[in-house]
């Protein structure tokens, strides 16, 4: 299908707003390489078809996320949404999210990187399917002995980093966040 399409496609129940279609484009950091395509919004996002390109696995990610916006459902739910990005566009890429939160759409997300969940409203943790901890990031920082603690300094050690119970470890800054988070 069509770039265009692409963005469009969860919403067939009323007909393409190319101006939305931008919109979202640009709220998701993708309407510069669509619109830089050999065929624009008209290129099929698939190679080996005519007008058709490759898209790389973070294009694709932004391109979803333009979908979603697109669509303007009440609630977002993304798994690992950044695992094909670069450590500056995945933090992009997580300020992109809070703004959708901010603006109103609840955002389900499914991460194993906790660093992305330090700004949640509530975290869930899951050990072998069921709830272990839950929480926001302060309460869960202060279980010394919780899963959540041990996982998050496990990656805060990867990094040569520490933190004590209930301290952050610097990330983006978010105002009124209201991501929910699971893991």
């Amino acid at each position: 299908m069509t770039a265009a399409t692409n963005i469009t496609i969860g919403a067939g129940d009323r007909p393409r707003d190319m101006t939305r279609v931008e919109e979202a484009a640009q709220a998701a950091d993708i309407r510069k390489l669509v619109e830089g395509l050999p065929h624009g919004w008209d290129s099929i996002v698939f190679k080996g078809y005519d007008r058709g390109v490759q898209l790389s696995g973070g294009q694709w990610q932004k391109l979803a996320n333009a979908r979603s916006r697109y669509r303007d459902a009440p609630v977002l739910l993304v798994d690992e949404p950044t695992s094909a990005l670069d450590p500056h566009a995945e933090i992009e890429a997580f300020e992109r999210l809070r703004t959708l939160a901010d603006s109103g759409t609840d955002v389900i997300l499914i991460t194993h990187r906790l660093a992305a969940t330090a700004t949640a409203d509530h975290i869930y943790v899951l050990d072998h399917g069921h709830i272990a901890e839950h929480g926001d990031h302060d309460h869960l920082m202060a279980r010394t002995d919780g899963l959540y603690h041990a996982m998050f300094q496990a990656q805060a050690a990867q990094y040569g980093l520490t933190t004590s119970a209930g301290s952050d470890l610097p990330h983006a800054k978010s105002s009124t966040d209201t991501t929910r988070t699971s893991q």
